[in-house]
């Protein structure tokens, strides 16, 4: 959504609330105004909410002067806000968004305060006026008080010194729910709160010393109802021109609503809209006081709960259906935690928390972790369909009280990601040996795009040679990262690293660009032929719809023929169901590029994929390799993957293995029938200009 939407969304509501003596034009420019300073303001380092109050301010200005223009703003801009393109960070976005909205409540509040105020004080001053002017334009001076008194909307009285009531306008009788805008009542302390009566009386008469200030206060009156009405309550004193006390005036602002708009706001700021459950920040804050707080308390656990499949329902059914989902889990987590000292709070989006406080009667972890999936097992019916969801539980049992809440949930998450990894339904305890790697694995992860950027990431070479003559056929292309903490990273994890990142696509055709111009470079200095470049791509790249027109375009920017490259292809990405890998691989067949099928042997499909698809080699998995060095030769893995090769081999494709180590494992690939071989023993990996002396003089 952009701003212009939003704000003539916000115009309309307010159109359909109040009449502002404006044009729609220059109401919307007003409108568009505040808007900007409130995106400023949500967005701005460091986070201040004072701009709030003053865009506040100047709405009153423009007219917006009723309870409801403040519920029809806080509820346009809550809801549409987040939806702007740019909008602040997902961790802190929400929270910042309610402490805006709630600084522009009470500005509104605060502005209109003043405008009565300024109101009050005007008939004060008309008072006074009249007074003094009442031999000059008596009659003129009391047709401007009533008109003052009469139609304002604060409640007001007059009373004398002792405080019976002198007179009292309908606003007051209709606060107070007196009937046909008739205050019934004697004396003003008959409209006092008992509970405030001893105090008010003391404080009007404070206000007859000399240079006392008029007193301004949020009090609570009684209604004719025997109910509380919640009013700013302000009284000054009308004197004589030679400064003698004559009168009391009393107003009466109205701020019940103001008051339950800013606790929704402030059940907002520490709850889940949707749900009703506490949110991720109150999460923190009670997770902080039962671990190290004045309410510690000994025997925690914390849940961390995952919807499985979450994304295929909001996609399939709509988001509305997946909104009623995600009330009706947080109906069955309290159901599960029944009789439990918990508290359930709704992270963002599929994710949930519980803090539990265990007790001598508390269920073992595992058949809480069952309920909890029992419970959402039990299908809701939303539009006749019946839909159930599973979940992925992390659990953090008895967290140090030295622990930082941030880095409880941290662990859960990281935990969560792990789990996930091995299907749905899954729950586990939190492992800080295998978070710390995945920590680490992550943190990698992040400083990838700064590493490629500053050039640490380069390319390296590594020979396929024959396994008749070790002669060298061809070389593959390897990533390789000269890490500032970790030292030199060589391929696989590189490629591990790459995974966890959006950058699998840009960096695989970039070195596929670079080792390109690299053997276009060796050519000129080389008068012979030329081993093959070869280069294995990743399951994103294998996928990529734009393949085909990537090599095309690196193939003639590097002046090669097609035959000068070969490319490798996962099985994993020939398997998926979307045939794009498959369509690539086709099409790349066609136009005279070999294709290797690599990481075979371990993935179902892939000798269906050696059966259907035009190939020209397959290279072993790693992982087949070494376990068949691991087993030894008289292992059903080792016999059964020489029967392989030996069916591949049958089928005219030769079998390429790699990460051959040792003289052993050399001769054991090649009496089983592989044909070319690459691995430390046959050939290290180099940089360019040692993989150049393989073959330029």
């Amino acid at each position: 959504m952009d701003r212009s939407d939003l704000v003539d969304e916000w115009a309309e509501a307010l159109a359909q609330t109040i009449y502002i003596a404006r044009s729609r034009d220059e109401i919307e420019r007003e409108l568009m105004i505040a808007l900007d300073d409130l995106v400023r303001a949500w967005r701005a380092v460091p986070f201040t909410v004072e701009p709030a109050a003053e865009v506040a301010q100047r709405l009153v200005g423009l007219g917006l002067t009723s309870p409801e223009c403040v519920e029809q703003s806080v509820d346009v801009l809550g809801r549409r806000m987040p939806e702007l393109s740019g909008r602040a960070g997902v961790d802190e976005a929400a929270d910042r968004l309610v402490q805006l909205l709630s600084a522009m409540a009470r500005g509104f509040g605060e502005a209109m305060r003043r405008r009565l105020f300024d109101e009050q004080e005007g008939l004060t001053r008309a008072l006074i006026h009249a007074r003094e002017s009442a031999e000059r334009a008596l009659q003129a001076s009391e047709a401007r008080f009533e008109e003052i008194f009469s139609s304002s909307s604060v409640g007001m009285a007059i009373t004398d010194l002792g405080g019976a009531l002198i007179r009292t306008n309908r606003a007051l009788a209709d606060l107070l729910a007196h009937r046909r805008g008739r205050l019934k009542a004697e004396r003003l302390e008959d409209i006092f709160h008992p509970d405030d009566a001893e105090y008010l009386r003391q404080r009007y008469q404070v206000l007859l010393e000399e240079g006392a200030l008029p007193f301004r206060e949020r009090r609570r009156l009684l209604r004719a109802d025997g109910e509380e009405a919640l009013v700013f309550l302000s009284a000054s004193v009308l004197r004589d021109h030679d400064g003698t006390p004559r009168y009391y005036v009393t107003s009466a602002e109205d701020v019940s609503d103001k008051h339950f708009l800013e606790g929704q706001l402030q059940f907002q700021a520490t709850h889940d809209v949707l749900t009703g459950l506490e949110n991720r920040h109150r999460f923190l804050g009670l997770l902080e006081e039962s671990l190290r707080g004045k309410q510690r308390v000994d025997g925690l656990t914390v849940f961390h709960v995952d919807l499985d499949g979450f994304r295929a329902i909001n996609n399939g059914m709509g988001r509305d259906v997946g909104d009623r989902l995600l009330r009706s889990v947080a109906t069955k987590l309290r159901q599960a935690f029944e009789g439990e000292t918990a508290t359930i709070a709704r992270f963002d989006g599929d994710e949930f928390g519980v803090l539990l406080v265990n007790t001598l009667n508390t269920p073992s972890i595992s058949s809480i972790a069952a309920r909890i999936n029992d419970e959402l097992a039990e299908p809701v019916y939303l539009d006749g369909e019946g839909i159930a969801a599973t979940a992925t539980i992390a659990v953090a049992h008895c967290p140090p009280a030295e622990a930082m809440p941030v880095e409880v949930l941290r662990a859960t998450d990281t935990t969560l990601q792990r789990l996930k990894s091995s299907g749905r339904r899954q729950w586990g305890m939190v492992d800080l040996d295998a978070n710390e790697r995945d920590t680490a694995r992550f943190a990698l992860a992040a400083s990838l795009p700064g590493a490629w950027e500053n050039g640490e990431i380069g390319i390296e070479y590594q020979p396929l040679v024959s396994v008749r003559d070790k002669g060298v056929v061809a070389l593959q292309a390897l990533l390789h990262w000269d890490h500032a903490v970790q030292g030199a990273l060589d391929h696989a994890r590189c490629q591990e690293v790459l995974a966890d990142t959006g950058l699998a696509l840009p960096v695989g055709r970039w070195m596929l660009n670079r080792a390109c111009t690299q053997v276009r470079s060796w050519a000129e200095r080389c008068d012979g032929e030329l081993p093959q470049l070869y280069v294995e791509l990743s399951k994103e790249l294998a996928s990529d719809p734009d393949l085909v027109s990537t090599v095309r375009g690196v193939l003639a920017d590097a002046s090669l023929e097609p035959d000068q490259l070969r490319l490798g292809m996962p099985v994993q990405a020939l398997c998926m169901t979307d045939g794009v890998a498959e369509d690539n691989l086709d099409v790349l067949v066609d136009i005279g590029i070999p294709v290797v099928l690599y990481e075979f042997g371990t993935t179902r499909g892939d000798l269906a994929c050696l059966e259907d698809l035009p190939v020209r080699a397959v290279k072993m998995s790693g992982v087949a390799v070494s376990r068949v060095d691991r087993m030894g030769d008289d292992a059903l893995f080792t016999r059964a993957t020489r029967q392989l090769v030996t069916l591949i081999r049958e089928a005219g494709i030769p079998v390429v293995v790699g990460g051959v180590e040792s003289a052993a494992q050399f001769d054991w690939w090649r009496e089983a029938g592989a044909s070319l071989a690459q691995g430390d023993f046959t050939g290290t990996a180099g940089s360019p200009k040692d993989a150049k002396n393989l073959f330029v003089a």
